[in-house]
């Protein structure tokens, strides 16, 4: 979240970002562990899943080496060495799975409604 004050843009320091809960309802409408997640992955994509969303919209102003590391993993350019990078890398490929099974349902049904109408 970039603020805007008199027209200049500041970031916040992430801490700001670490005090907010993260939440997902439109791929895990039933919480994290419900969607696929452990409990402590859970804990750790609610705890970090705000930070994790700032640094990817690069919205930190002060990122440490670990949070540069962690884009680095979710860009494909390194291995997660972290609870965390895990946590968040099956986070990403559960709600990749999650929108291909959600396109690929309504392909279905516009191919069944094209069907009907024909």
């Amino acid at each position: 979240m970039h603020i805007l004050i008199d027209g200049d843009v500041f970031m916040l320091p992430r801490e700001h970002y670490l005090k907010q809960a993260f939440q997902d309802p439109l791929n895990f409408p039933d919480g994290f562990e419900a969607g696929g997640l452990s409990g402590i992955q859970a804990r750790l994509i609610r705890k970090h899943g705000m930070l994790i969303s700032a640094l990817v919209d690069d919205n930190v102003s002060d990122p440490t080496p670990e949070d540069l590391h962690l884009l680095k993993v979710i860009a494909n350019q390194g291995a997660p060495k972290t609870p965390v990078e895990q946590a968040w890398v099956k986070y990403l490929s559960l709600v990749k799975a999650k929108q291909s099974s959600r396109s690929g349902k309504s392909k279905s049904a516009t191919k069944a409604t094209e069907k009907k109408s024909s």
